[in-house]
């Protein structure tokens, strides 16, 4: 949408996927739980890179510097919806051209937001982390059970 944030839109996104997965399950006893992820850098938005020349152009644009990451979550149940978002700092060292290189080849960024993985290879390019880490690697656990705890879901499990 024209002028929206990026924690507005990754909100958004894990709001319609939820939509779109609650939408194709009959039954309002079941949960549905959806994410979304994207990176932030001197102001412009990092998704998934589409092929490895973007992932290493992502990489470039991340490297020496710090960038925030914006994981988003939503829960659908009972016809309601429950979302929230979690921002976490990340700084990347100085990456050679040849790490680059190697990490684009390895595959891991693929289907990556910010073309890395937090778990994977490019742990060794994070000098700092502040915030979540399970939000970098896309699905904030912490926030994701208060949205299990809002929506009754541990009420639910206690009564069964």
């Amino acid at each position: 949408l024209p002028n929206e944030s990026p924690a507005s839109f990754v909100v958004r996104m894990a709001v319609e996927k939820a939509d779109a997965g609650y939408s194709k399950i009959a039954g309002n006893e079941i949960y549905v739980v959806a994410g979304d992820t994207i990176v932030v850098c001197d102001g412009k938005v990092f998704g998934k890179p589409a092929n490895q020349f973007e992932a290493k152009k992502t990489l470039q644009a991340l490297s020496g510097k710090t960038h925030t990451v914006i994981s988003a979550v939503a829960l659908m149940h009972d016809g309601a919806t429950y979302s929230t978002k979690c921002v976490t700092k990340v700084s990347f060292k100085k990456l050679t051209q040849q790490e680059i290189e190697n990490y684009t080849l390895s595959g891991e960024s693929e289907g990556k937001a910010g073309a890395y993985a937090i778990q994977g290879k490019a742990a060794t390019f994070i000098s700092k982390i502040e915030g979540s880490y399970s939000s970098v690697m896309g699905l904030p656990l912490f926030e994701l059970n208060e949205l299990l705890e809002k929506s009754g879901y541990y009420r639910e499990k206690e009564n069964a």
